[in-house]
């Protein structure tokens, strides 16, 4: 019997078909909830353009790349190895398009909400440096400090000016990209609820157990592979299980990175506090960096967790399971004495 998720059971629809399931989804794109939440926004993926392209029409447009939530480069960047954007690229050709189209959004809708993070963070920055340069004007004008003064404290400001503008392009320019991949273009999502990610698992299935069930429970893959020549069937399982490797890996350092993040965390909160304090006293103090600092932490905590919960549902996409929403791992129950 055919499946509905694979080539065999008609992916690749006629002209007509896809005029009728295109005109469907722009009537049902029309009523996106504002604000809209990621369960939501899933519920776009089917009918979307892309998901009915064979993925090597596909791969002749390739979609941007996120502005905040590129985690192969995340995870490795400090390591003094290269990031690689096009890691995740190999991914799209291991589950089916609808499933790459879910992941697409929600890469776009963490997108967005680290382009939030990061606007309200340079705003706040761009106060702390405002201040001090408007002081200083006033007091210019009492002759207390020189125009030199004044265009040191100018020159600074516009630097953290210029980052707050970007920054609100980028809020604008996520909030396109994410309204592209729920097909609804022409109206951007204004508000987004910010999703409950939970806990992550505390230990992974080895890697031959996830390649095992990736064959077994991904139709679309089966299918793809049934279709292929030996030596492409024997290429197909190698990308597969690389594909695999790297996103275990990957895991393995959101795990330490997030114990990274709290730990950089708790001290800037502590620095940021004698920093305050300081400036309260009109004692020369380093606010500013100190906000700036505690704010770059906290928006690296985040990066952190929205792509650690990518990267797992990757690997559920891989082993035919839903994308979202994670499940909540499950406690041991303690062991009672006897």
């Amino acid at each position: 019997m055919p499946r509905a998720n694979g080539r065999k059971a008609g992916v690749w629809k006629t002209p007509l078909l896809c005029g009728f399931v295109l005109l469907a989804s722009a009537v049902h794109a029309a009523e996106v909830p504002d604000p809209i939440s990621l369960d939501q926004a899933l519920n776009y993926a089917e009918g979307h353009p892309r998901t009915q392209l064979a993925p090597d029409i596909a791969q002749q447009h390739p979609l941007p790349e996120p502005l905040y939530l590129d985690c192969h480069g995340l995870a490795y960047n400090n390591s003094g190895i290269s990031p690689d954007s096009q890691r995740d690229r190999l991914l799209t050709t291991l589950v089916s398009p609808l499933e790459a189209q879910r992941l697409d959004i929600m890469r776009r809708f963490f997108d967005v909400l680290l382009a939030d993070s990061s606007a309200v963070r340079d705003n706040e920055n761009q106060a702390v440096y405002f201040i001090p340069l408007d002081r200083t004007r006033t007091r210019m004008e009492l002759k207390e400090f020189s125009e030199l003064d004044v265009a040191e404290l100018d020159a600074e400001y516009q630097v953290v000016r210029q980052q707050t503008t970007a920054s609100t392009a980028s809020q604008r320019l996520t909030r396109s990209l994410l309204a592209q991949s729920i097909n609804n273009p022409q109206k951007l999502p204004s508000e987004l609820n910010p999703p409950e990610i939970g806990e992550f698992p505390a230990e992974m299935p080895p890697l031959d157990e996830l390649v095992a069930t990736s064959l077994k429970s991904n139709g679309w893959l089966e299918d793809r592979r049934d279709d292929a020549s030996s030596a492409e069937r024997t290429v197909i399982d190698m990308e597969l299980r690389q594909t695999l490797i790297e996103l275990l890996l990957r895991l393995d350092i959101f795990k330490v990175a997030a114990e990274r993040a709290e730990a950089e965390i708790l001290w800037r909160d502590y620095y940021l506090e004698r920093s305050r304090t300081l400036y309260e006293q009109e004692v020369k103090s380093d606010l500013g960096d100190a906000m700036t600092q505690q704010s770059k932490a906290r928006l690296q905590k985040q990066q952190f967790q929205f792509c650690r919960a990518l990267t797992l549902a990757q690997l559920h996409a891989l082993q035919g399971k839903p994308v979202w929403p994670l499940p909540t791992p499950t406690k041991q129950a303690e062991e009672k004495p006897e």
